[in-house]
């Protein structure tokens, strides 16, 4: 089993774990406002999966470095699958497991922007936006391609700190003589 398909299958699991545990807590209806943050936390999922996977891939390296290319090539696929693997359950999750789960967190969204006093143009705005990025084809870009391209992003950023760090931390050419 290659490194990026193990990590990319734990990341995609984990993602979406993470994702369902905060609808079972009500993290997006009745504590809305803790479900907006917890979700960037599942990016660290994705991340720890990558820096493991660097770390794997820097093991089987020569001299333990990376290209540009290997990096970025095993980072998007390894976030190409997690992210597939979230599509996937999140269509299961929101068609079969929980079809109420978006009506639900419309009601709680609206709700809220009534109390804030947004105008009605701008909550039907709303609406229509979240139930657009939450349809089949709407869950492509905001989970699809969103988890890819961050796990790009990642990828490149792990890559410049393993460049600066191990440039930091090898030993100098030099040698000293006494």
């Amino acid at each position: 089993m290659s490194p990026e398909f193990k990590y990319g299958v734990t990341a995609g699991l984990g993602v979406s774990l993470w994702t369902f545990g905060e609808y079972a807590l009500g993290w997006h209806t009745t504590h809305s406002v803790g479900g907006e943050l917890a979700g960037y936390f599942s990016n660290l999922i994705l991340l720890a999966c990558l820096v493991l996977l660097f770390r794997r891939k820097r093991a089987l390296a020569p001299h333990g470095r990376l290209s540009l290319a290997s990096a970025l090539g095993s980072g998007l696929a390894t976030s190409l699958l997690a992210a597939m693997i979230v599509y996937g359950l999140m269509v299961v999750y929101g068609r079969w497991i929980d079809p109420d789960l978006v009506d639900n967190i419309l009601a709680a969204q609206v709700a809220r922007m009534r109390a804030d006093q947004i105008s009605e143009i701008e909550i039907r705005r709303a609406i229509t936006f979240f139930r657009n990025a939450n349809s089949t084809a709407g869950l492509l870009v905001t989970r699809l391609l969103a988890l890819t391209v961050t796990g790009g992003l990642f990828s490149l950023l792990l890559l410049v700190f393993q460049h600066r760090f191990k440039s930091r931390s090898a030993p100098s050419s030099r040698s000293e003589v006494s």
